[in-house]
């Protein structure tokens, strides 16, 4: 802890005080919340990188932690870039922190490799060398993308071979046939090429903790205040490295929303957002952020409707501007129609209007692709939409993003966890801040089965 730190001049004065005063009174709430535990519950467009990056900043205004010692968990590294930059434009020092789960376990992971270890690094393979490992030791063929994804969800979920079926069966996660025999044959490839995977990280990492005292010295006392995002979609795995690194910590802010639950099918589950007073230190604070200030009220009337007949207690969405939006809802009788429609809203948008298209599944998003191509619209993915191209992303991808006008693509029939993928559909109209398109096959099969309206209403 810095106490007595120097104080702010010029330019980053300004920005700080800027910032702290364009805050409502919940998130200036939060951001003078510097003690114990902070689960800050945001909603969709209720401003949490304002909320956090205020935060952070005052903490070392304040000279409450030390910015060597202090910690910014991103989801991405376009994320942890992101807000890397917001902190500096904040006067927050270069020193601090900011990473994501994997790039700091990987770093500590190499580290301490290097202090306790007699042989040499491993060699990190990627999913291509995975699926080359795969194909090498179990011939999965066209298995190879279930394969993997049940690989991810098994070592994200800390579970092992042994453990595999009992561990499914309490779990929404169906494991594709052959994987178990798969995955041993693979470890044996991947152990005989002297290679590691990406979920191999948080499991040597915690191993390495786990079993030499030193190593926990090194991990758990490097910071003073840990901020984590997104902690809704944090896995086993990353939850038992988070528990080292915030171990001697004074100030834990976890920032996440149960609405947008999306990634259990990597292992990912929102228990721990719901139980974080029991993990941090104490006094425990939980401060909910229910204005949407990006999206206009038609567009959060539609993302509130599709929760509404959940059995979950989602926190409703506030509307936190007075402009109200647009939505519109088509329904179409086949895949061509739809495909068709979806190429003619691109075709009619605003030029200086921030457009995108987001599907549901990779099928979807190259049928869209296709036809785009075909009908020469300019497109690419989230983030090279310049020069009048449109944005087109499955609704994964697009997490965290915006656009003035976003068209929901439901077509390709998938039938996951209930609740998951109407927590998918949620996210994806939170993206709209302008207009919502809802471009749907009527099926009790896809997305469309949760809309807050029935098949008639989308002419």
């Amino acid at each position: 802890m810095i106490k007595n730190a120097p104080p702010r001049e010029g330019k980053e004065a300004k920005a700080l005080d800027g910032l702290l005063s364009r805050l409502d009174f919940a998130q200036r709430e939060a951001a003078e919340c510097l003690e114990g535990t902070l689960c800050l519950k945001a909603g969709a467009g209720s401003g949490k990188t304002s909320t956090v990056c205020a935060r952070i900043a005052l903490g070392l205004e304040k000279g409450e932690w030390d910015p060597a010692r202090t910690l910014a968990v991103a989801f991405s590294r376009r994320a942890a870039d992101a807000l890397k930059g917001r902190l500096l434009s904040l006067s927050a020092p270069e020193k601090v922190k900011v990473s994501t789960f994997h790039s700091l376990a990987l770093a500590q992971l190499r580290r301490l490799w290097s202090l306790f270890a007699l042989s040499p690094f491993p060699n990190l393979v990627d999913e291509r060398g995975s699926c080359a490992l795969f194909e090498k030791a179990a011939g999965a063929g066209e298995r190879i993308g279930e394969y993997l994804g049940a690989l991810k969800w098994a070592k994200s979920s800390l579970v092992g071979p042994s453990e595999l079926e009992e561990a499914a069966s309490y779990s929404s996660f169906s494991l594709p046939s052959g994987f178990k025999a798969a995955w041993q044959a693979y470890e044996k490839a991947k152990k005989e090429a002297g290679a590691i995977d990406f979920g191999d990280i948080f499991i040597l990492l915690l191993k390495i903790l786990e079993a030499s005292r030193e190593a926990r010295k090194l991990v758990s006392g490097a910071f003073e205040s840990v901020t984590v995002d997104e902690y809704q979609d944090v896995s086993p795995a990353e939850h038992a490295i988070l528990k080292f690194w915030a171990s001697r910590a004074q100030s834990v802010c976890v920032v996440g929303d149960a609405a947008q639950t999306i990634y259990s099918f990597a292992g990912s589950s929102g228990w721990f957002l719901s139980h974080a007073k029991a993990d941090f230190p104490a006094p425990y604070r939980e401060i909910p952020l229910s204005f949407d200030y990006r999206s206009g009220r038609e567009v959060i009337r539609c993302a509130n409707g599709i929760l509404a007949l959940s059995a979950e207690k989602y926190a409703r969405l506030r509307a936190g501007s007075k402009a109200r939006g647009s939505l519109e809802r088509r329904s179409f009788k086949d895949f061509p129609s739809l495909l068709r429609g979806a190429v003619e809203l691109a075709k009619s948008k605003d030029p200086v209007k921030s457009f995108a298209i987001l599907a549901r599944t990779r099928r979807d998003l190259d049928a869209l692709a296709a036809e785009l191509l075909k009908e020469k619209v300019p497109f690419g993915p989230p983030g090279c939409e310049g020069e009048g191209r449109i944005a087109l992303s499955t609704i994964h991808a697009a997490k965290g993003l915006e656009w003035d006008q976003a068209v929901l693509f439901i077509g390709t029939e998938r039938v996951g966890e209930e609740e998951e993928e109407r927590r998918i559909l949620y996210v994806g109209a939170t993206r709209a801040k302008e207009k919502l398109s809802i471009l749907f096959l009527p099926s009790p099969s896809n997305l469309s089965r949760f809309l807050p309206f029935s098949p008639s209403e989308g002419r």
